[in-house]
């Protein structure tokens, strides 16, 4: 459990790290004014259109997916496979909201949309929830205990009744 706490980690980190010099890239593309758009170009307004969308669609669709095969990877019983299967999970999560950040962050500095700095903030909270720890892990793995039913069998008997 603990070296898959640290390869998540590293992912994790490493998408931080990633971000950091997709930073440092638009900012030198932008000082030596190479690939940089101007705002009302039909193509900058695609380009723009197509990350927000992107981040929009993407961030709840990979957290949801992520949380429905996690439920059904509970019910697994084989313990090697559970945790490579939940390791290659968080993984595609991690990675499909990193290239919202990604792209939110080069495209800001090259199109010049302010509002492309927000979005990359949003998916940068997004991926915040991905964080790998111990005890996320623990729960998400954790088989379901199935709710009792309310059948009349399961109910307490009405003795007032029987003592007439």
């Amino acid at each position: 459990m603990k070296e898959l706490i640290k390869k998540l980690n590293f992912w994790y980190y490493g998408a931080f790290v990633k971000a950091t010099l997709v930073a440092l890239l638009g900012y030198y593309c932008l000082k030596y004014n190479w690939l940089v758009m101007t705002p009302d170009a039909p193509a900058s307004v695609h380009i723009y259109t197509i990350i927000i969308l992107y981040v929009i669609i993407t961030i709840p669709v990979a957290l949801k997916l992520f949380s429905l095969y996690v439920k059904k990877l509970a019910l697994v019983t084989d313990e090697t496979e559970k945790l490579a299967r939940y390791k290659k999970y968080a993984q595609i999560r991690i990675t499909v909201i990193t290239l919202g950040l990604l792209f939110a962050l080069f495209f800001y500095y090259t199109l010049q949309q302010d509002s492309l700095l927000w979005v990359g903030g949003i998916s940068a909270i997004s991926l915040y929830f991905c964080k790998p720890t111990l005890v996320k892990i623990e729960n998400d793995l954790e088989p379901i205990a199935e709710p009792k039913s309310d059948k009349e069998d399961d109910l307490p008997e009405n003795n007032s009744t029987n003592n007439q």
